[in-house]
């Protein structure tokens, strides 16, 4: 019993230090290099926490050892499954060297994105039970009767990504990449007008009718690695999940996290489906029954694409890197353009990339 006890003491110890000594490195840094990735990792910290009170627990009651050991591996588990989603690992995925990444980010200016209309139609059923105690419960499940995705050909595009800052000397460097698609023209109408002629045409199939609209850029990876140099050894991916199954990563993440640096880049395009939309010309404000609606069809991605390029209607002549700090470098998550005017063509306009339709009303 006396040895649980000094088994359950050493594991709160070596699970608490490893998590403090993290945390506070990783904040020591912080305050004197403010381009570090600066938010902690709450998932692990979490379940670092409680994993820890359990597997204590396991020593200090020896009568129920296997109720907090079963607790503690199902815990151990799921924090498993939560570091696919950490940035860290994704990033590792999409390690390249700065050959790399300069080919990668031609080629994301480069790119066409994907607009697509998703419609879905569902109902609800109510199921009951009764219990062994006499009670009853009740379950609601969306039952999914009917989807269908088409996807719209984009007529003319242009790429206003600004370059890549990049500082410093740091051989590896954290880069975060942002998609912000913009519409030109009366695209938008187009798009109100096709999200409802969809939802009229499938209404019926069953009681709740739901029709998306959503365009993304193919091949952008959000988490990314730039390699500049030769970094030291200890920062790679195995170690990463080594550190997970012995329960020091919180600490291993911070450390990285104190270590790397941190860069992003909105990839921002502007996008037109109307046909009768032209560069430097003045907008013509008019009715749907005016426009030529594009065509569509149940096509995937790279069918639509590999019939007609859009033309890009300006060519994007800033640089790939540059070490000047754009002036939202500080607000990433909001970025704030200016408004693009079709007549002057002084910028870009902010437009929500989801819109939906239901129930017969355009949100």
């Amino acid at each position: 019993m006396q040895d649980q006890f000094v088994i359950g003491v050493v594991i709160s110890i070596y699970f608490t230090l490893t998590a403090i000594c993290g945390i506070f490195f990783h904040l020591k840094q912080l305050c004197q290099y403010k381009d570090l990735y600066s938010t902690l990792p709450y998932p692990q910290i979490i379940f670092h926490l409680f994993i820890s009170v359990f597997f204590a627990l396991t020593c200090f009651y020896s009568e129920y050892q296997f109720v907090f050991l079963g607790v503690a591996i199902f815990l151990f588990l799921i924090k498993q499954f939560t570091m696919t989603r950490t940035n860290e690992h994704k990033a590792f995925k999409n390690l390249r060297s700065a050959a790399e990444t300069e080919i990668f980010l031609n080629e994301i200016r480069q790119k066409v994105p994907v607009a697509q209309f998703t419609c879905e139609c569902s109902h609800t059923e109510t199921d009951t039970t009764k219990n062994s105690d006499g009670s009853e419960s009740t379950t609601t499940n969306t039952v999914v009767t009917y989807t269908e995705t088409r996807y719209v050909q984009i007529l003319g595009m242009i790429d206003q990504t600004p370059a890549l800052y990049v500082v410093g000397s740091s051989p590896l460097i954290y880069l975060n990449l942002k998609e912000q698609i913009n519409w030109l023209g009366n695209s938008l109408a187009i798009i109100n007008h096709i999200c409802a002629v969809m939802y009229e045409q499938n209404k019926f199939r069953d009681y709740d009718c739901e029709v998306t609209f959503g365009a993304h850029v193919p091949g952008l990876t959000p988490q990314n690695y730039l390699k500049r140099g030769e970094y030291p050894s200890w920062i790679n991916q195995g170690l990463l999940w080594a550190s997970s199954l012995l329960q020091f990563d919180v600490l291993y993440i911070c450390m990285l996290r104190s270590r790397i640096p941190k860069t992003q880049l909105p990839v921002i395009k502007s996008c037109s489906i109307d046909p009768t939309f032209q560069i430097n010309q003045p907008p013509q404000q008019l009715t749907i029954d005016q426009i030529q609606l594009p065509s569509f069809d149940q096509m995937c991605p790279a069918e639509i694409n590999s019939i007609q390029l859009p033309p890009i209607l300006e060519e994007n002549t800033q640089p790939l890197l540059t070490d000047i700090k754009p002036p939202y470098f500080d607000n990433f998550d909001s970025i704030s353009v200016p408004k693009y005017d079709a007549y002057s063509g002084d910028g870009l306009v902010q437009t929500e990339q989801q819109y939906t339709v239901e129930h017969g009303a355009v949100i």
